[in-house]
């Protein structure tokens, strides 16, 4: 699945009543949420990955992130959301739209860039254009994941 095939799974959760759908025994946070905290991840990290100078990108082994490039997942509860793509207030439907419409722009952007193009994430270090991606459809699919099993419930 690719970054835009996911901006479209994460439109039609937007389409229906199931976007409110909270199950705490699954997540303590709704569809609404978990679809609102992908799209704002995917776009803060296309606009870090553009604004930043490529010249300064230093590649630095890091552990955790090679063990979950490895099993191409996210373990669940493991991490939390730094305060800037955390809201578990109400999450306007409008905005989310926005921010969605915001992702395709940014998505065709950053296949523009140069690889060493980065940005820096709170647990991984600093990820060129290439390993950004993968941590982007990774962490996206994790939430997409989250997603379908609150809707199963």
């Amino acid at each position: 699945m690719t970054l835009l095939d996911q901006i479209n799974q994460l439109v039609i959760y937007t389409q229906t009543e199931a976007f409110r759908k909270t199950v705490p025994s699954v997540s303590k946070a709704g569809v609404d949420w978990h679809v609102y905290h992908s799209i704002l991840s995917m776009n803060l990290i296309c606009e870090a990955l553009i604004n930043s100078n490529p010249e300064q990108y230093q590649s630095v082994f890091n552990i955790k992130w090679w063990i979950i490039k490895l099993i191409k997942k996210m373990p669940r509860g493991k991490a939390r959301a730094p305060k800037y793509v955390n809201n578990f207030g109400n999450v306007d439907l409008s905005i989310v739209e926005m921010e969605l419409d915001k992702g395709y722009q940014l998505i065709e952007q950053i296949d523009t860039l140069s690889e060493n193009h980065y940005f820096r994430h709170f647990v991984f270090g600093e990820l060129n254009v290439k390993e950004a991606k993968k941590m982007m459809i990774i962490h996206t699919n994790h939430h997409i994941k989250i997603i379908q099993d609150i809707l199963k419930s």
